[in-house]
C-alpha cells in the first residue's frame, strides 16, 4: 500500500531576492547546450564548464554532423572547441562528463568509430583522445566505471535519446537476452552485461502480460553516491484508445554484480525522473493518485513521501545538491511556452521559483528538439547550470543562474 507523507507546504521559502539571477554564460551565433541533469558541467576547481556546440537546432544530427566540444571559462565566457563527436543529441548532448580520476583535464563523452557508438577520454592537457568499446550513460562518482546502453536500440525505439544512424544488434526481438545494462570498467574498457532486458521482462510480465507485444528497452543509469548500486528505467510504448502511445516505465535498482535487482517504483505508475539523494534514498517523479508528484523512498522499501505537495506540481527533472537539503527542479508551463526553474529545501519544507525561461515555439517545450533546462548543480552550491535560449538571438545557450546560497 502507497504511503503518503507530505514534507511541504505551498509557501515560498525566505530566501534572499536576486535582481537577476539567470544569465547567459555562452553566446550564438552558434548554439550552445550541455544536455542532460544531474552530471555537473564544471571541472574541479569551478573555473571551467565544459558544453557542445552546434551550428543547428533545426533536425536531429545526421551521423555525419559533428557537434563541438567546448570549454568554457567560467569568469569571462570564453569558449574554447577542444575536440568533436558525431554521437549526440540535443536532450541528452553527448553524455559529457568530467573524468573523476582527472577532474580538471580528462572529458568523457559519446563518439562514433564507424558504424559502432563508442566514447571517447578527451585529455586537456595533451590534447589527445583514446576510446572506449561502449557508448557511457552514467558514470560513477570514483571514475572506475560507467554503466552503458545499446543506442542503436534507444535510436530504433525512442530517437530523442538514440543517435540518428545508430543500429540495434536486436532490430526483431522485443526482449532480447543479450542486450540491456552493460558495466565497463573505464581504464581497460573492459565490460559485461549486468542486467538483461529479458530478464526484467520475465519478472514484470507474470503482472503484465501486455508486455508480450510490447518492445522493451532500458534507459537512464544513475550510480548512487557510494558507487554500490545504480538505478535504471525499463521502458516501452503503450498504445491508446486514440490511435496514440504513452511511454510507460518501471524502475529497478541494481548492484554491480546484477545478483540483487529490485523494482522500486512498479510498471505502470508513469515514473519519469530521478535522483539519488545518498546511497540509500531515491527521488523520483511518478503517478501518485492519479497526480504526477515528487516522491523521496528508500531503495528497496515502499516508504513512498510526497515532497513539495501543493508547490512542486507535476514533472520535473529533480536534482540533489550536496548537502542533500536543497532539490533544485523544473516545469513545462504550455500556456506561455515556458520553462519555470524552482528551488526546494527540505529540511524547512519550503521552496522558491527562481527563474522563467521563454521557448518560444511549442517545438522547443516539447518533442524531440525541446530544450530542457535540466538543471545542474555547481558544487558550491551558489548557482545552477540550465539550458535555455537567449532571448536576445534565440539561440540555445547554456545559462547559469545565481541560487542565493553562500
Amino acid at each position: 500500500m502507497l504511503r503518503r507523507h507530505f514534507l511541504a507546504t505551498p509557501l515560498a521559502a525566505p530566501l534572499a531576492a536576486l535582481k537577476s539571477p539567470a544569465r547567459a554564460l555562452t553566446q550564438g551565433p552558434k548554439h550552445h547546450f550541455f544536455g542532460y541533469y544531474g552530471i555537473s558541467p564544471w571541472n574541479q576547481s569551478l573555473k571551467k564548464l565544459v558544453c557542445l556546440e552546434s551550428d543547428f537546432q533545426d533536425h536531429l544530427p545526421r551521423p555525419e554532423e559533428a557537434a563541438g566540444v567546448v570549454v568554457v571559462d567560467t569568469v569571462t565566457g570564453k569558449a574554447e572547441r577542444v575536440a568533436e563527436t558525431r554521437a549526440w543529441n540535443f536532450q541528452q548532448g553527448a553524455m559529457l562528463h568530467w573524468n573523476p580520476l582527472k577532474p580538471e583535464t580528462e572529458i568523457l563523452f559519446n563518439e562514433r568509430d564507424g558504424d559502432r557508438i563508442v566514447s571517447a577520454a578527451y585529455d586537456l592537457s595533451r590534447g589527445d583522445r583514446r576510446v572506449l568499446p561502449r557508448a557511457i550513460n552514467g558514470v560513477s562518482h570514483n571514475g572506475r566505471h560507467a554503466v552503458c546502453l545499446t543506442y542503436g536500440r534507444l535510436t530504433r525505439l525512442r530517437p530523442v535519446v538514440g543517435y540518428v544512424g545508430a543500429v540495434d544488434p536486436n532490430p526483431n526481438a522485443d526482449h532480447p537476452d543479450n542486450d540491456g545494462v552493460f558495466l565497463m570498467d573505464l581504464e581497460t574498457g573492459k565490460s559485461k552485461l549486468v542486467v538483461s532486458i529479458r530478464q526484467i521482462y520475465e519478472r514484470l510480465v507474470p503482472k503484465h502480460p501486455e508486455l508480450k507485444t510490447r518492445a522493451m528497452w532500458f534507459n537512464h543509469t544513475v550510480f548512487n553516491k557510494n558507487d554500490t548500486r545504480f538505478f535504471f528505467l525499463a521502458r516501452c510504448w503503450e498504445p491508446l484508445p486514440d490511435g496514440g502511445k504513452r511511454l510507460e516505465s518501471a524502475m529497478f535498482t541494481s548492484d554491480l554484480d546484477g545478483r540483487d535487482v529490485r523494482e522500486v517504483v512498479p510498471f505502470g505508475k508513469g515514473v519519469s525522473h530521478f535522483e539519488w539523494r545518498n546511497d540509500r534514498e531515491i527521488m523520483a517523479t511518478f503517478r501518485v493518485d492519479g497526480k504526477v508528484r515528487h516522491v523521496l523512498f528508500t531503495d528497496g522499501q515502499t516508504d513512498y513521501r510526497v515532497i513539495g505537495d501543493g508547490f512542486l506540481s507535476g514533472d520535473g527533472h529533480c536534482s540533489f545538491a550536496r548537502d542533500e537539503n536543497w532539490l533544485v527542479t523544473d516545469q513545462n508551463v504550455p500556456l506561455t511556452v515556458e520553462k519555470r526553474l524552482f528551488m526546494y529545501q527540505l529540511s524547512t519544507q519550503k521552496g522558491r521559483e527562481l527563474a522563467r525561461f521563454p521557448m518560444f515555439e511549442p517545438r522547443f517545450l516539447g518533442g524531440d528538439l525541446r530544450c530542457d533546462l535540466h538543471p545542474r548543480w555547481r558544487a558550491d552550491l551558489r548557482q545552477i547550470c540550465v539550458d535555455a535560449f537567449d532571448s536576445r538571438d534565440r539561440t540555445r545557450q547554456v545559462h547559469v543562474v545565481e541560487t542565493g546560497l553562500h
